[in-house]
C-alpha cells in the first residue's frame, strides 16, 4: 500500500469544503494522513494566532512520516502574506524551509517530496492574489487602512516556488483563471468541493 503524509495550512485542511482533496487520493491502495492545519506556515511567523504548528515546528511529531513514501508539503500562501506585513523577510522563510526539508530528508531520505503550488500559470497566480488581497484587507485588517498590492503579492509568492522549485518538485494545485474563477468557494480563498476534485485530479498525475 502506498502511504502519503501531508503538512500544509487551510487549504489542505479543507476549510470552507465539505471533501478535502486528500479525501479523493485515499483508496484501497493509498493511505493518505493529513496534517493540514489553518493559518501555519512554514516557519514560526504567522500572523494567525497558530504558532507552534508550522511546518518547522511540526514536520518530526508525526512517526508516519518515517514510512511514507510520498511526503506531500502545501505552503506559501500565509508565508507570502507574512511577508507582505512584516512578520519575516524572504530569506527566514527560505532558512525555516531549508531547516525543514532537511529534517524531513533525514527522517525519511527515500520519500519522494512534492511541493504544492497555487498553479503554474502567471495569470492564475496573480488572479488568485487579487482574491487573497481583497480578503485581507475587507476581513483580517478591515479596521485598518492597510492596502496589499496583488502584484507584490504574487511577485512574491512567484519568487518563493521558483527557490522552492531548486530543491523540490512543484506539483501545481489549480489551472487557469478558470479555475480559479468557477471552484474557489464563497470565501474566495479557499477552493469548494469540486475545485478539491480537481486538486486532486491533478496530484494523482505526478505522485
Amino acid at each position: 500500500m502506498k502511504k502519503i503524509i501531508c503538512f500544509g495550512d487551510s487549504i489542505l485542511e479543507g476549510s470552507n469544503s465539505k471533501t478535502k482533496f486528500t479525501d479523493y487520493l485515499q483508496d484501497d491502495n493509498t493511505k493518505i494522513v493529513n496534517k493540514g492545519i489553518s493559518g501555519t506556515t512554514i516557519g514560526e511567523y504567522s500572523i494567525y494566532p497558530v504558532d507552534g504548528n508550522s511546518l518547522l515546528s511540526i514536520y518530526d511529531k508525526d512517526d508516519r512520516i518515517k514510512d511514507a513514501d510520498t511526503i506531500i508539503l502545501e505552503y506559501g500562501i500565509n508565508d507570502v502574506t507574512a511577508i507582505m506585513c512584516g512578520f519575516t523577510d524572504f530569506d527566514k522563510v527560505m532558512i525555516s524551509f531549508v531547516k525543514a526539508l532537511d529534517g524531513i530528508r533525514q527522517l525519511n531520505p527515500k520519500a519522494g517530496i512534492k511541493f504544492l503550488s497555487i498553479s503554474d500559470d502567471v495569470m492564475s497566480i496573480l488572479k488568485y492574489a487579487e482574491l487573497q488581497c481583497a480578503y485581507l484587507e475587507e476581513d483580517y485588517f478591515v479596521n485598518y487602512d492597510f492596502k496589499f498590492p496583488a502584484s507584490k503579492w504574487a511577485d512574491i509568492y512567484k519568487y518563493l516556488i521558483d527557490a522552492i522549485s531548486h530543491s523540490v518538485a512543484i506539483i501545481p494545485m489549480m489551472g487557469d483563471t478558470e479555475f480559479i474563477e468557477k471552484f474557489i468557494s464563497s470565501d474566495l480563498i479557499h477552493p469548494n468541493e469540486d475545485g478539491h476534485r480537481l486538486i486532486a485530479a491533478n496530484i494523482s498525475k505526478l505522485i
